[in-house]
């Protein structure tokens, strides 16, 4: 009865100071949307925990740990289980693919562009592997922004409206695109200088209709 009483107070003592935190990366973690040699995919990790129970006799102490779980769906199949082979570091992740065919996959962090890229094997074969979180990665959005903006420009420039030559009207299609990735692509910053121009264009066009001259009808009176 006292070793059953010891086990349970070593066990609460152990749990209470050997709980770890996690080494998964931030850009890992969660729910991310990727591309495996061009085709959709979907990529989850998870921090679970993982309690390890030792006993020594009728003395049993628990460790409370965590360890990363991870799944991986290619253009909406069956989820496949996926581990982290090694020590992950702040950029890089290592990835055994526990598949019927297991394999060796590796993600590169990029923190500029918020996209992991690396590769995936099959059969001895490597194919590409990018991993973002969000519907689309950064460059992408970035790439219709500025696209988009280039577009309003134009229109600016085909119905005359006299628009200054700024940051926010420019034909320069770079410009438009380091400014989003500057600002990591900022959703409620990129609607708002879309919608800035669209307005711009809108009272151009009205101002444009209003200013039209309507013949005029002369009618000549018998004499």
């Amino acid at each position: 009865m006292k070793a059953l009483v010891l086990g349970l107070l070593m066990s609460t003592l152990v749990s209470t100071v050997g709980a770890s935190t996690s080494p998964l990366p931030q850009w890992a973690s969660g729910e991310s949307n990727c591309k495996i040699d061009g085709r959709p995919a979907k990529m989850i990790w998870q921090v679970v925990d993982d309690p390890q129970v030792e006993c020594d006799g009728d003395i049993c102490s628990t460790t409370s740990g965590v360890k990363m779980v991870g799944r991986f769906s290619d253009s909406g199949s069956a989820w496949v289980e996926l581990r982290m082979t090694g020590v992950p570091n702040r950029n890089t992740l290592n990835i055994r693919y526990l598949g019927a065919e297991q394999d060796n996959w590796q993600l590169v962090y990029d923190a500029a562009t918020e996209v992991a890229k690396g590769w995936t094997t099959w059969r001895g074969k490597r194919y590409p592997l990018s991993c973002w979180k969000g519907e689309a990665p950064l460059p992408e959005r970035c790439a219709n922004y500025a696209n988009q903006a280039i577009q309003q420009f134009q229109t600016a420039q085909q119905r005359s409206c006299n628009v200054p030559q700024d940051a926010r009207w420019q034909n320069n299609y770079q410009a438009h695109y380091g400014w989003c990735m500057s600002i990591k692509g900022r959703a409620n910053a990129l609607t708002a200088e879309t919608k800035a121009r669209q307005d711009t264009l809108n009272q151009c066009r009205r101002f444009s209709s209003t200013i039209r001259v309507r013949p005029e009808v002369i009618h000549v009176l018998p004499r």
